[in-house]
């Protein structure tokens, strides 16, 4: 047998490569970096984070099979603008579609371009299918009197994200309201294996004692501000109520399981629906939106335990890093400040996340391993395109947790392709060169057999990874990013020496003073800078340091130029359907991936 299969592969080997992919997309959600040891590994030389321990071989194996590319960053570090940066292959300048709006995709609207969904059902002949959190706030105009707005699925089959499980009793924790009470009641709700549900209520005056059972028992761990006695914040850190294979993202990979079981075939979903399986004659391209590691952070006991007795080294926060702070950044540091929790509640913070982490990875595994398997019993190629959380998470970083920030605890998320041609992806393979999650949907298209250099995929702002894997491409010289929800609008630009990042407005995004920027003086638009080489860490804001003066101005030009003037687009996005649209382009062409920096040598501290 194992000298016949070696001739069967020989002999498959043409077929297959005629054939378009399957392809499977994975995403998970809030996750950092050095939660993967193989990352590590590429970046530190340690299997573990600067931190402390952490697990994660299914990952590690992926990386084995395919190829990393290390130095990849989010354009907007917040869970729905990155996810459309992603799904669109376009900046969010390019889109509208800065935060958490929802936005109307019309035929009215001249700038918008189909997502990868259609274009790899309409170009390609893909059959799509979404499982998990999709994080897309896109809808068609108000159809009805009271202008409500109608959910649009831009995949074809839709395998449910919570709002179809919960309702099911399929869940470990949920977000309910009773709109029925007045003022309304906002209850979270804990679902244990015995199926008895505990209800926490996350209104206003809610304090840690209102329900100890669920506390006490799941070793809850609130976010919440200095000297605040009441505890509604997001849930940090505990335990599951459920073991693995029942949690919200358990249940999306029992569903993607039963779906690729049932190839050709009807069969009735977890919740219930019935659903045509996979067609086994045509290509298929699964999205899998898990939503761990995101708040709660509440990892299966049998993850847990694993990283029981740790002690981690948690990063230090200092006051004059605090005072080096602008104002969009104070903001960012008093909405999600945790320098004031005490020693072991950072513990379990940091310890609980990477727990948490741990578990993704099993679950990341096993929907690899089923995807794969369901492609050779049908004699078909395959892609897997990993991306380590839609932007990361901070563990008192900068003294914060969450997101949200021009840090690159918040923007580097690396991305792994491994694929049965290794010949596009080689095995075991590190890229170092930038890349970003604008080149997602170029990848895809690109392995679809599409022609990237047909006109009408000019609008992509992205590149496709094979290429840039084979050298086949200039490395770029910076990433950008815009970093709006919670601190508004900020711009940052980044090479392999220097951070750069500044307010771009004084107020809202609306269409209005879009040239303010351009003509304030230095300090109004709360510059930070960073020299990497000395700084890596990114504590030591030197944006009022003149010897940086010659650097910092040609990096707020390129920014400037980049996201005000190449082709920026601001939307109403009214709930209506108005199109109302206004654009900016007086720097057409400035986003060309290059940029020269005068030589500066690292200033003394």
């Amino acid at each position: 047998m194992k000298r016949i299969i070696p001739s069967l592969l020989l002999l498959l080997g043409p077929a297959l490569a005629a054939q378009k992919p399957n392809i499977l997309w994975v995403i998970t959600d809030d996750q950092r970096l050095d939660s993967i040891s193989a990352f590590n590994r590429m970046t530190r030389d340690r299997d573990d984070s600067p931190l402390g321990k952490v697990l994660s071989p299914n990952v590690d194996r992926l990386a084995a099979m395919g190829t990393t590319f290390i130095n990849s960053y989010n354009q907007n570090p917040s869970c729905a603008p990155s996810r459309t940066i992603m799904h669109s292959g376009r900046y969010s300048h390019r889109t509208g579609v800065y935060g958490f709006e929802y936005y109307y995709p019309t035929s009215e609207l001249e700038h918008w371009r189909p997502m990868i969904p259609e274009v790899m059902a309409a170009d390609a002949g893909y059959q799509t299918v979404s499982v998990g959190k999709g994080g897309l706030y896109y809808r068609q105009p108000a159809t009805t009197p009271k202008g409500k707005p109608q959910d649009s699925n831009i995949y074809q089959v839709n395998l449910g994200y919570r709002r179809e499980y919960a309702p099911k009793g399929l869940y470990d924790w949920d977000k309910q309201t009773d709109w029925k009470s007045t003022p309304k009641q906002v209850f979270e709700v804990f679902q244990f294996s015995d199926g008895e549900k505990l209800s926490w209520p996350v209104t206003k005056g809610a304090t840690p004692d209102d329900r100890p059972e669920i506390r006490d028992r799941l070793d809850i761990l609130r976010a919440y501000s200095a000297g605040d006695d009441e505890h509604t914040g997001m849930v940090i850190g505990g335990v599951n109520p459920q073991s693995g294979d029942k949690t919200r993202d358990g249940w999306f990979l029992t569903e993607l399981s039963q779906y690729l079981d049932n190839c050709d075939q009807p069969h009735t979903t977890v919740y219930g629906s019935k659903l045509q399986g996979p067609k086994s004659a045509a290509p298929l391209f699964v999205h899998l939106g898990f939503e761990a590691p995101h708040t709660p952070v509440l990892p299966p006991q049998e993850f847990r335990d694993k990283f029981k007795g740790i002690t981690y080294e948690i990063p230090e926060f200092t006051k004059e890093e605090l005072a080096g702070f602008p104002p969009q950044i104070q903001k960012l540091y008093s909405h999600s400040a945790s320098d004031h929790y005490t020693t072991a509640e950072k513990q379990q913070m940091v310890s609980d996340y990477f727990a948490y982490c741990a578990y993704v990875d099993d679950l990341v595994g096993k929907a690899v391993d089923k995807f794969i398997g369901y492609s050779e019993k049908n004699q078909q190629p395959w892609m897997v395109l990993y991306v380590c959380g839609d932007h990361g998470w901070r563990l008192n970083e900068h003294g914060m947790i969450s997101k949200f920030g021009p840090f690159d605890t918040d923007l580097q998320n690396p991305i792994i392709v491994a694929s049965s041609d290794k010949t596009r992806f080689p095995a075991d393979k590190v890229v170092t060169d930038f890349t970003t999650f604008l080149d997602m949907a170029p990848t895809f298209y690109a392995a679809a057999g599409i022609d990237l250099n047909q006109p009408s995929y000019a609008y992509l702002d992205g590149e496709d990874l094979a290429k840039v894997a084979g050298g086949a491409l200039p490395p770029r010289d910076y990433i950008i990013a815009e970093p709006t929800h919670v601190i508004g609008p900020r711009a940052v630009i980044r090479t392999k020496e220097y951070k750069f990042s500044m307010r771009i407005r004084p107020g809202r995004i609306d269409g209005k003073k879009i040239d303010w920027a351009i003509k304030a003086p230095l300090e109004e638009v709360e510059p930070m800078f960073f020299d990497l080489r000395s700084d890596p860490e990114e504590i030591h804001n030197l944006a009022s340091e003149s010897h940086y003066r010659p650097v910092i101005d040609v990096l707020r030009k390129k920014l400037q130029d980049i996201v005000l003037g190449d082709g920026r687009v601001e939307c109403k996005w009214d709930a209506k359907g108005d199109t109302t649209v206004v654009t900016s382009n007086f720097a057409p062409g400035a986003d060309d991936g290059k940029i020269s920096l005068p030589g500066i040598t690292p200033l003394a501290r």
